[in-house]
């Protein structure tokens, strides 16, 4: 076996570790966020949700590649379930990343629109997109489920997306639950 395939798989593994600090992290702030008092403490916390979500595209470019290194040693088939599974999973969450940044940036706009008229007002009810709610916690489900994939190894597509869509709806039922009250209070609007 080639010298450098242990170090591509503590690299590998440090990248999944960071990519789960990030994941507590900004799950973290989001609560945090939904619970400021004031117009400063939200953008404060929105702010530390941003700038630890600029390490998850790292992480995932992390992943590819020294998977993709370890595979090629190990001379598997592009066509595994798994890797198949791994590659849908990779695309997936950089492209929901790239919509939660662009909404996370349309948050921020709107909180700092509301600070410049006073960081000590109080924070306003906001009425988040469904998929900004949805989305994070689907997203760790399939992170989850491909890491699963990635231990397991099934060789059959249908197995190992099925492994896929158990984490995306575990991840759905997981998600923190839309306010229904929302259209009765004033709301903020954090379409971008």
């Amino acid at each position: 076996m080639d010298l450098l395939y242990p170090l591509a798989k503590y690299v590998h593994l440090f990248a999944l570790f960071v990519a789960a600090g990030v994941t507590a992290v900004t799950k973290l702030a989001a609560g945090r966020r939904m619970r400021a008092r004031t117009v400063g403490e939200a953008l404060d916390w929105h702010n530390v949700l941003l700038s630890a979500a600029k390490l998850f595209p790292i992480c995932l470019l992390v992943l590819a590649i020294t998977g993709g290194y370890m595979l090629s040693i190990l001379h598997v088939p592009m066509s595994s379930g798994f890797i198949v599974a791994g590659v849908f999973g990779i695309v997936w969450l950089f492209a929901s990343g790239a919509f939660l940044g662009i909404k996370g940036g349309a948050v921020r706009r709107v909180l700092e629109g509301l600070a410049a008229k006073g960081a000590d007002q109080p924070m306003p009810k906001m009425a988040p997109p469904a998929a900004a709610v949805l989305l994070p916690t689907i997203n760790t489900g399939i992170a989850l489920a491909v890491a699963l994939d990635m231990v397991a190894k099934p060789t059959s597509i249908p197995i190992a997306f099925g492994i896929i869509a158990v984490g995306a709806v575990l991840g759905a039922f997981a998600a923190p639950k839309l306010p229904r009250a929302a259209a009765a209070q004033p709301a903020v609007a954090t379409e971008g």
